[in-house]
């Protein structure tokens, strides 16, 4: 096991030395806990990034919400029919590229957001429980620039 209180990382050997496992261990332990939380609510984890992405951006294409959604084409497909068919969102042909379609969230689906934004922010916040301000700082940054690295595959 890592020892979190030194410098010391362990060689790649061990499970918990890679940073890609870690990374997945903590994002299946958060998927959890906010399924749970979203059971209530009534979408999944999909739908939830969908909603929220688009709170945060107003309005965004289909290939943008790919990216900021994380899904697939024919997953983001599948997913905005259903939110589509719900009420939850709408779309038209964008404004800016007319070959584009344009996703925004409806009245309704605002209305989603802030059953949400609560427990998400709620489970970001456990995550982060006694970590000091100036090691949050580091970890962000160090996060962004990970997934700057992943983002720009070779």
């Amino acid at each position: 096991m890592q020892d979190l209180k030194s410098d010391k990382v362990e060689s790649p050997a061990s499970l918990t030395g890679l940073p890609s496992y870690l990374m997945m261990r903590i994002t299946h332990a958060y998927k959890q806990s906010l399924h749970e939380k979203l059971k209530p609510i009534g979408l999944n984890m999909i739908s939830t990034r969908i909603v929220v992405s688009l709170k945060m951006f107003q309005e965004m294409t289909v290939s943008e919400l790919c990216v900021h959604a994380i899904a697939e084409q024919p997953t983001m497909s599948r997913a905005l029919d259903k939110l589509e068919g719900d009420g939850i969102v709408e779309r038209r042909v964008s404004e800016e590229d007319h070959r584009a379609r344009a996703v925004r969230l409806t009245e309704k689906g605002a209305g989603y957001v802030e059953k949400i934004l609560p427990g998400m922010l709620g489970l970001n916040e456990k995550l982060m429980q006694d970590v000091p301000e100036a090691d949050r700082v580091v970890f962000m940054r160090t996060l962004l620039k990970v997934l700057e690295n992943a983002d720009g595959r070779d």
